[in-house]
């Protein structure tokens, strides 16, 4: 259910913590929560793809030949996931790549090391040209001057940033405009479920809650006990799983745990609103309905296939785990559920793109890479080579792309944009850590004395940001 209303871009000066996927089954999670496993370091410059028998790309109607052409047309993406054959961008891969003649490299890293080995290559003198945003890009890495700025390299006058002006100006960082976001959603953090079985026991599902304007904590702590009482006793369910439920429970109170204000950051974690929030969850655990425990901790899909969870609250890269076992799960889905006690349904923030590192090499070329990502999003012929990709490779169906499509437009939606995640790693951890221990540790302290124990921690690092 749409809500029309302004935009809360203002606390997008830090950035926002993305609690998902952007795109595709990969991407960024926060920080302390359901990180990747890790992945062998190795350099791959080798640009025949083995998917590209079974995930075949035709970009040719949309080359350009009167493109100027790149001095130099090969950049080098360094991150924990292949670019060049995750279903949304390798249309912009390929198109970039018959437009200039050249070639994306990948160098791939562990996600645990991709920030220590990106400040490894600036410092040596070694910079990749392209790497994902990350939470801690704003404020902690703009801050070290880590990024380049890219106002002379991208064009906002041009087509595919229309009506983006106001938003890349929120990521401005001392004069310099070091981020563009190519992808933004007021969807990053999706409720799963097994549609198969909620149908068996005749359980309404999410999707016509959501669609009767009936979607909200109440709604959900509710259908997660029907969904218990009707596995009986002979197995052990559970009602959620998933620790990105809690930086959404947050966000849809309307209020960030860390926002910012008059260009300031505040800490929120005292607020009713957030007060609210933590003590819903805290009350979901102690019943019995949170689990975090081996197979429940990240982003596993068996609870859910096997019945032994009702929901799985993740980002968009676990659908397509899920998608693969449709037959028999019958995959639905979900933005996370409304406040009750809020005066409108608000959402989280999903903003996605790639910045360039201080001292790439190839600058232009990253800027004309990011530029072909904007316009595989906005072109609606390019977008459906985009989306016919995705079913490929992901597995999802149209009906669903259009859904999450139906989200693109943040203006639409009132959306809340966490700021944590952009602190100092040891503070963002603390906070990740206090709202995951009320949500899902059964021994935690209570709320309240979580809250209390750390607020003049997490207060002097605001007060160290801010000065």
């Amino acid at each position: 259910m749409k809500k029309t209303g302004r935009t809360m871009l203002a606390v997008l000066c830090a950035g926002a913590v993305l609690t998902g996927a952007a795109c595709g089954d990969t991407r960024q999670t926060p920080a302390g929560t359901n990180a990747p496993a890790a992945t062998t370091t190795e350099l791959t410059t080798v640009n025949t793809l083995d998917d590209d028998i079974e995930n075949p790309v035709d970009i040719s109607d949309f080359v350009e030949e009167d493109t100027d052409k790149l001095d130099d047309p090969t950049i080098t993406y360094l991150g924990y996931y292949d670019i060049r054959t995750t279903g949304d961008i390798k249309p912009a891969v390929k198109l970039f790549e018959e437009t200039y003649g050249g070639k994306v490299e990948y160098d791939q890293c562990a996600w645990s090391e991709r920030i220590e080995k990106l400040q490894v290559l600036i410092s040596s003198g070694q910079s990749p040209d392209l790497v994902d945003r990350e939470a801690e890009s704003f404020p902690m890495l703009a801050a070290k001057n880590v990024y380049e700025d890219l106002t002379d390299y991208i064009d906002l006058s041009q087509p595919q940033w229309d009506g983006y002006e106001q938003l890349v100006e929120q990521y401005e960082w001392n004069g310099k405009h070091i981020y563009y976001p190519w992808h933004v959603s007021a969807f990053p953090t999706y409720v799963f479920y097994n549609g198969a079985l909620f149908e068996e026991y005749g359980i309404t599902t999410p999707r016509e809650l959501y669609d009767r304007g009936e979607w909200d904590w109440n709604a959900m702590r509710d259908t997660m006990q029907k969904f218990i009482d009707s596995r009986g006793n002979d197995n052990e369910v559970y009602g959620i799983y998933g620790l990105t439920m809690v930086h959404a429970m947050t966000a849809s109170t309307g209020t960030p745990s860390i926002g910012i204000k008059d260009g300031k950051l505040v800490n929120n974690l005292s607020s009713p609103a957030i007060d609210r929030a933590a003590t819903f969850m805290e009350g979901l655990r102690r019943d019995g309905l949170t689990i975090a425990a081996d197979g429940y901790w990240g982003d596993d899909v068996k609870p859910i296939v096997n019945g032994t969870a009702c929901f799985l609250v993740s980002g968009q890269y676990a659908l397509t785990g899920l998608m693969k076992k449709d037959a028999e799960v019958h995959v639905g889905f979900v933005p996370f559920p409304k406040d009750p006690d809020a005066d409108k349904y608000y959402h989280g923030l999903d903003a996605f793109g790639y910045l360039v590192p201080k001292g790439a090499d190839n600058i232009k070329g990253s800027a004309a890479f990011i530029n072909m990502c904007r316009k595989s999003k906005i072109d609606p012929d390019l977008r459906a080579v985009v989306d016919e990709s995705r079913m490929t490779k992901e597995k999802w169906t149209a009906e669903q792309i259009e859904f999450m499509k139906s989200f693109e437009n943040i203006g639409d939606y009132d959306v809340v944009a966490e700021l944590y995640g952009g602190l100092d790693s040891d503070t963002s951890k603390l906070i990740d850590d206090m709202l995951v221990d009320a949500a899902f540790h059964p021994d935690a302290d209570s709320w309240t004395v979580l809250r209390e124990s750390n607020l003049n921690t997490i207060n002097a690092a605001l007060d160290a940001l801010n000065e």
